[in-house]
């Protein structure tokens, strides 16, 4: 399965450079980013072409990380693609608790990362729809 790397970290300036020094220090390519932030606290995550070493590497400088399994989905970019994936997760029961997605233009596809509650059975559910999952193609998009 897809991870993502999921960062903590204070709100205050310059703490989101450190996290990216960090990583190209380690020549890993951010290929996603989301920002939450609640207060003196955020959320970071990020979609990198080598997840185990990022975790590793912020590790290392002492940050709060950690690895999160994901659902990752190439859709055609066309209206309906992500109601398409939402409506049969949502006639299963599972809830998605956190989104983002990108466009991979030389491919024309949109690519849909969601953290879902079990995204195993996420991606079987999809898998059988006829959705194509992406798994270590993600990290080379």
């Amino acid at each position: 399965m897809p991870q993502q790397v999921v960062v903590f970290l204070e709100n205050k300036p310059g703490r989101l450079a450190h996290v990216t020094e960090a990583l190209a220090a380690s020549a890993i390519n951010i290929r996603a980013v989301t920002i939450a932030s609640a207060g003196s606290f955020g959320l970071v995550k990020l979609i990198v072409d080598r997840p185990r070493e990022a975790y590793e590497a912020l590790k290392e400088k002492r940050f709060s990380v950690s690895l999160q399994e994901v659902l990752a989905v190439a859709l055609e970019d066309r209206p309906g693609g992500l109601h398409a994936v939402l409506s049969l997760l949502a006639a299963r029961g599972l809830n998605v608790k956190d989104a983002c997605g990108f466009i991979v233009e030389s491919a024309r596809k949109a690519v849909l990362i969601l953290e879902v509650e079990d995204a195993r059975a996420a991606r079987e559910i999809v898998a059988q729809a006829g959705l194509v999952c992406c798994e270590d193609e993600l990290y080379r998009l």
